[in-house]
């Protein structure tokens, strides 16, 4: 892509150079022609900034933040005319090609989706719930030797882990919901879409109290490695 238009690029200078008088004129006036004409692209602070997205904004730049939202740029008519000038991409191996990408997305992201699900359904919520009757238990037992007083730190312990469950539960059940959705849906810019403005959400929405629930639970009982031993032991 970028090499296409690059060569677009050359093209459009070498037309206006073959056709000067005085070339080191033309290059000068060509120069200081495309250098006023694209000054707004040029940015020479942190690209992956915020202040770069509201500056990008400002000067009327794109800001394609997923996949998604980027592959129409390969069908448009001044793409599809740019590949098949150069006899690089035909119109159809073009809208082959966004097809294709739009499946993958969908693909990738189910694959994802169904992976989170197990997990959570299968190990990190029973790991919640082992690790809060453990709490519950140790309640009962310090309280009937030595009072109310001696368990607060258990209690609020488990009411945190209590909530956080609760707040998992429902953002697994939404993220079945979603995903399921999604997978009935039919393949192609809309089943990616969907995946990307629902599904995707909904993953985060179930990560926030997981990683949340690491940081709390008998580290015995959490079924992965944390990222503290992602970090320092693995």
């Amino acid at each position: 892509v970028l090499n296409t238009i690059v060569a677009e690029s050359f093209k459009e200078a070498c037309d206006i150079l073959e056709q000067a008088d005085d070339v080191s004129a033309a290059i000068h006036d060509l120069i200081k022609e495309y250098a006023c004409e694209h000054q707004r692209i040029i940015f020479n602070g942190n690209g992956y900034s915020e202040e770069w997205i509201a500056e990008a904004e400002e000067r009327g730049l794109p800001n394609m933040k997923c996949m998604v939202d980027a592959i129409p740029a390969l069908t448009t008519e001044k793409s599809i005319k740019l590949f098949e000038e150069f006899k690089v991409f035909t119109e159809v191996e073009l809208r082959a090609r966004a097809e294709i990408m739009y499946e993958t997305y969908a693909k990738a992201i189910n694959i994802e989706a169904r992976t989170m699900i197990e997990m959570a359904s299968k190990e990190l919520i029973p790991a919640v719930i082992k690790h809060a009757t453990a709490l519950g238990n140790s309640i009962n037992t310090i309280k009937a030797a030595c009072g109310e007083a001696a368990v607060s730190v258990q209690t609020d312990l488990l009411k945190q882990a209590s909530e956080l469950l609760v707040q998992s539960q429902a953002a697994l059940d939404d993220l079945k919901f979603k995903a399921t959705a999604a997978a009935a849906m039919e393949e192609g810019p809309q089943q990616a879409l969907y995946y990307y403005k629902r599904v995707v959400p909904a993953m985060e929405e179930l990560r926030a109290p997981i990683d949340e629930l690491e940081m709390i639970v008998d580290k015995d009982l959490w079924p992965y490695p944390s990222y503290a031993d992602l970090l320092f032991e693995v």
